[in-house]
């Protein structure tokens, strides 16, 4: 084109004027327009022809044998999970495990997973029938209905609705009051088959009888006429009521059923009960009723026409006795108020006390008093004496005589004490009873005395408790750890060491310490206690010289100055040359400590007194005499102090000095060659101090 020439204007078509001609030219558009769509379907058709192909050539396929045959004529076969598709009966998959649906009318659905191993196989599928349903109801309804299908028992309802297997089954129905009724039924697959059965009432008979007859009977409220009496009724439930004068109404419950259709009775009629309102004073006592125990009430049921013996008792109460006779449906009141029994009590005491009663102080003695005849806790107390207690039951037929000679409270202890005892820890105690003067310390001309063995005249008079051995080792291990063999004494301890043992041995048996001791440091001495102590210097000299003895002894032994064999564990031959005295003649068989216990007891009944190791007592170590003409009673020395005394000879005491039974020292440490043994008073003091 040349540039220079202006464009031409576009030419439209030409219109067609002729309206035959516009009618050609849409004929002409439309059927281009459906040339179009056939080749656009075949084409579709092809492209899925050929996939098909495809899918075929390139695919495994699963034949799925349908059971049992009835579902194959309506079976159909979907992919529900994975790439695939079904043509007929075949499954032709693309991905692994694919998950197929079987459904066919009649029967359930079956979800089946295609194993690897069963891709381009036949698998078997069984398809189970849809069960039918029964949905019967009778006419009337009745809950207690049983219903059986093929003769076993399905349900008691008053309708049926069971799943059963398609096909013809037997049904009976047994409602009681109905003539049984057997169906014949046959239900289809997945259906539910309805039917409504009318059933024929069954007819039964009463026939009652009574004694005495022309009784009234009721059934279900309405009179049905008087005894003997003979009736039909339908099948059912009813109440059967019998009433006649003075006689007892019967009511039952009865059934007219298919398996029992007869109503049989022989009433035998029991005259009305007879009734007592039966009133006591006092109450809580025993009512007899012909010899039986009853409860006593307003509403006392008895035989009517007969006698009737009732009687009433309670402790402390004459009895009361009554005869009645009581017609039938009678209401009769009886009542019984029965005499207090009162017995004389005559109380004496010595000293005088206080009279307690059943918990309630009634006087002093000598008292006279009136009680009821019943058992009585009786307690005689008195400041300072055991109260005597006493279980009582007065007579109004003589007077009781009670005398009662009270105990003081240590006179009590005294007599509960045992002679022997063994403590918490496993010592050994022994009890004695001193009531004895005697003298202490030994005089100027006595061979071997000391300066510091004043002559003291002491009064023993409380009883007291004192081991038979010394403590041993394993039995203060168990309050503090010790060195040593476990049978052996305990040595190498102080005295606060020992009092503070006494201490412990107190709490083990919940028993007031004797010792005062803080910081280490003796602060008093409770005598009020009884808890354990040390022996005091009186009490070991004593024990030594006095105790179970006629007469007073220079040694524990006597007073001879030759030592009797076994006569414990001192400075012998073994000690010759080693010790800086001992005695000649003499073998106790060891070079040391011995095991406590090791020699016989002495005469008192302790070990060890002589020789072993020598021991703590309680006494604070003092050098000051006392005026002879003084009488100490039960002295207990000072109350503090540092130095404490040491009593006895040890295994290293081979003089007469130190055998000597008077022999005493005052230390403040502990050695080798000292131990100690444990005490206690029987009962605690009156006139503590600290």
């Amino acid at each position: 084109m040349n540039p220079s020439e202006s464009p031409r204007p576009h030419q439209p078509a030409q219109e067609v004027s002729n309206p035959v001609d516009r009618i050609t030219a849409e004929l002409l558009r439309a059927k281009s327009r459906q040339r179009r769509l056939y080749m656009l379907v075949t084409l579709g058709l092809f492209v899925g022809v050929f996939c098909t192909l495809v899918m075929v050539v390139f695919s495994n396929a699963t034949q799925i044998d349908v059971q049992p045959e009835e579902a194959q004529e309506t079976a159909l076969i979907r992919v529900l999970d994975g790439i695939g598709k079904t043509v007929g009966t075949k499954v032709y998959s693309w991905s692994a495990n694919p998950v197929i649906e079987v459904s066919a009318s009649g029967f359930r659905p079956l979800r089946q997973t295609l194993k690897a191993s069963e891709i381009g196989g036949t698998v078997r599928l069984e398809l189970m029938e849809l069960p039918g349903e029964l949905h019967i109801t009778t006419a009337p309804a009745s809950d207690k209905t049983r219903w059986f299908i093929d003769g076993k028992m399905a349900a008691v309802a008053q309708v049926l609705k069971q799943d059963v297997d398609a096909g013809q089954h037997s049904v009976a129905i047994d409602s009681p009051y109905y003539l049984k009724k057997d169906l014949l039924v046959t239900p289809e697959r997945g259906k539910t088959l309805r039917l409504k059965v009318d059933l024929e009432s069954v007819s039964g008979q009463f026939k009652i009888k009574t004694r005495p007859a022309g009784a009234q009977i009721h059934i279900n409220g309405d009179l049905a006429g008087v005894s003997p009496l003979s009736l039909s009724k339908p099948g059912g439930a009813y109440e059967l009521s019998i009433s006649y004068g003075d006689y007892q109404s019967i009511t039952e419950h009865v059934e007219i059923t298919n398996r029992e259709d007869l109503v049989e009775r022989d009433y035998r009629l029991m005259q009305k009960d007879a009734r007592l309102d039966v009133r006591l004073l006092p109450a809580g006592g025993t009512l007899l009723l012909d010899g039986k125990t009853v409860k006593a009430s307003a509403n006392l049921i008895v035989k009517a026409g007969r006698s009737h013996t009732l009687m009433y008792l309670k402790d402390g109460y004459f009895s009361q006795q009554q005869r009645v006779s009581v017609k039938a449906g009678e209401k009769k009141k009886l009542s019984f108020n029965l005499k207090a029994e009162l017995g004389l009590v005559r109380f004496t005491s010595s000293p005088s006390a206080v009279v307690n009663i059943d918990g309630k102080d009634v006087g002093r003695t000598p008292l006279e008093i009136k009680l009821l005849a019943v058992p009585h806790q009786l307690i005689l107390h008195k400041k300072s004496y055991r109260s005597y207690r006493q279980m009582i039951v007065p007579s109004s037929k003589s007077a009781q005589q009670i005398k009662v000679k009270l105990r003081t409270q240590r006179e009590a202890k005294l007599a509960e004490s045992p002679a022997m005892m063994t403590n918490a820890a496993g010592i050994e105690l022994k009890q004695f009873r001193p009531d004895d003067l005697f003298v202490m310390g030994a005089p100027r001309s006595e061979k071997g005395q000391r300066a510091n063995e004043f002559l003291r005249t002491i009064k023993l008079s409380r009883p007291f408790y004192v081991s038979t051995h010394e403590v041993s080792r394993a039995q203060y291990a168990r309050f503090k750890s010790a060195p040593g063999g476990g049978g052996n004494p305990v040595t190498s301890i102080s005295w606060i060491d020992a009092a503070e043992y006494c201490n412990w041995l107190s709490r083990q048996e919940k028993l007031l310490p004797f010792y005062d001791i803080r910081g280490g440091q003796l602060r008093g001495s409770n005598i009020m206690s009884d808890g354990y102590r040390l022996p005091t210097e009186a009490e070991w000299e004593w024990l030594a010289r006095k105790a179970s003895k006629a007469k007073q002894s220079r040694f524990t032994w006597g007073d001879e100055t030759t030592i009797p064999p076994k006569a414990g564990n001192i400075a012998d031959e073994h000690a010759n040359g080693r010790a800086a005295h001992y005695v000649p003649n003499y073998s106790d068989g060891f070079a040391g400590v011995a095991p406590v216990g090791s020699f016989p007891a002495e005469q008192m009944g302790l070990h060890d007194l002589t020789g072993n190791v020598s021991e703590w007592v309680h006494d604070v170590y003092a050098l000051m005499p006392t005026a002879a003409q003084r009488v100490e009673t039960n002295p207990l020395g000072a109350n503090q102090g540092d130095t404490h005394t040491v009593k006895g000879s040890n295994w290293r005491s081979g003089n007469i000095t130190e055998l000597r039974a008077s022999y005493r020292a005052g230390e403040k440490n502990g050695r080798d060659d000292i131990g100690f043994r444990v005490a206690k008073y029987v009962y605690g003091g009156s006139d503590g101090r600290k």
